[in-house]
């Protein structure tokens, strides 16, 4: 079609210079000029003819193969049987990139804001189908921890001097309360001022500890809370199920810290002390719901969970102070 309308104004246009006597020799110099463009023009119209753009893909046979497993599939059909994955009959255009990534990027169809989304609603519910097989609804519970972990990690390093400060800020008031008890038990041989900067400046290096190797302190820490939940909480649960669970519960409790550190950040870091009273409304209410528990059981069931988080740092700091005597008394003076 494009070669025929190019043909006829090439025509009409050459028949006119013929026909018009009086026709200056500029007009017929910018014709021939322009002649070689067109006949090139002309031979890059027949390739591009060949070639099936935005055309679907014709089938040679009465049955598809799917490109991902190689099945064979039945006509008009949108999703292989065997691996779940889509049927592709056209090729790719600007126009489908642009609702892949709106679809699967932006829009709230996305497995990531769905998953979110649920498991801020109805976090009980996303345990239960995700333990009960339904997974293709949700993202992968480990892929969405990752995911969260490495947006927490961007911004904490992002603003890394805002978050030492914050956490510096945020043990003043417990750092001032127990100088004032030892100040009280010790009198005046107390030296207030270079107990509070000692406590600051280790909760400083703790600070920077934990933003250097926060990634490998989640790894770390995960099994150990993981445990401590199954504990607690148990049948008809096992402890790989827990773990299911709280990388979904992890998840949500590093977007909404992330969130709430970036907003601490621009307007005051007591913003940021929020978080805590949040970790531990949800858990308590994703647990609780699971469960089915009562307020009263809840609540006594979280008592129970952070009581085992205090007797496993105990735990933890007496090993390390035995190892450290052990250390210092065996090592060579």
């Amino acid at each position: 079609m494009r070669i025929r309308i190019l043909n006829t104004v090439l025509k009409t246009k050459t028949a006119k210079q013929y026909i018009n006597e009086k026709s200056d020799f500029l007009t017929e110099s910018l014709f021939l000029f322009i002649s070689p463009f067109y006949f090139i023009f002309q031979s890059y119209l027949l390739k591009m003819d060949d070639l099936p753009i935005n055309r679907e893909i014709q089938q040679v046979s009465n049955n598809l193969n799917c490109k991902n497993c190689s099945a064979s599939l039945p006509n008009d059909t949108y999703f292989c049987n065997i691996c779940g994955g889509k049927v592709i009959v056209q090729r790719i255009t600007l126009k489908g990139l642009a609702e892949d990534f709106s679809n699967n990027v932006l829009g709230l169809d996305n497995r990531f804001f769905f998953t979110i989304k649920k498991l801020i609603i109805s976090p009980h519910l996303v345990f239960q189908e995700y333990l009960n097989g339904t997974r293709k609804r949700y993202m992968n519970p480990f892929a969405i921890l990752g995911l969260t972990t490495a947006i927490a990690i961007f911004l904490f390093n992002f603003f890394a001097d805002e978050y030492l400060a914050l956490n510096v800020e945020s043990n003043q008031q417990s750092v001032s309360i127990m100088a004032n008890m030892m100040e009280k038990q010790l009198g005046e041989n107390f030296d207030r001022e270079a107990y509070e900067k000692e406590n600051l400046e280790l909760i400083t290096n703790a600070s920077s500890f934990m933003l250097k190797y926060f990634n490998l302190l989640v790894i770390l820490f995960m099994p150990i809370y993981t445990y401590m939940a199954f504990l607690v909480y148990r049948k008809p649960y096992n402890y790989a199920e827990h773990l299911i669970i709280n990388s979904y519960i992890q998840s949500i409790s590093f977007i909404v810290t992330s969130i709430v550190f970036t907003v601490s950040v621009f307007t005051d870091p007591s913003v940021y002390l929020l978080t805590i009273f949040f970790l531990i409304f949800y858990y308590t209410y994703a647990y609780g719901k699971l469960y089915k528990l009562s307020i009263s059981e809840s609540i006594l069931k979280l008592m129970l969970f952070i009581g085992l988080i205090l007797l496993t740092f105990i735990a933890f700091g007496v090993l390390s102070i035995v190892l450290g005597i052990a250390i210092a008394y065996f090592s060579p003076k």
